[in-house]
């Protein structure tokens, strides 16, 4: 009986720990990324897939604003990151000022 509420308290603790870094489409519905090698222009991308997640819009895929190719959620760096052109290109979003 012991071992099974430790089991559980572990499992409660390592559920609470995580962090969620989801990538929520905004209300307004404009998406604006900053490229993390030249951060200090804004570039508007178009949003090419979404799916919904408790009554919350998630952001699938951007359009790469380079070659237009779509662009995948990486949760480790925390941004959208495009292999397609040249180098990874990673794109991090940000608040429209």
């Amino acid at each position: 009986m012991q071992e099974k509420f430790k089991q559980q308290m572990k499992a409660y603790r390592k559920k609470r720990m995580k962090v969620d870094n989801t990538p929520f489409l905004p209300p307004d519905g404009e998406v604006w990324v900053m490229d993390s090698l030249n951060p200090t222009e804004k570039i508007k991308v178009e949003v090419l897939k979404t799916k919904t997640k408790q009554h919350r819009e998630i952001i699938v895929n951007l359009a790469c604003p380079v070659c237009g190719n779509p662009m995948e959620w990486d949760s480790r760096w925390e941004a959208f990151i495009c292999t397609k052109h040249g180098k990874k290109a990673i794109y991090e979003i940000v608040e429209k000022d």
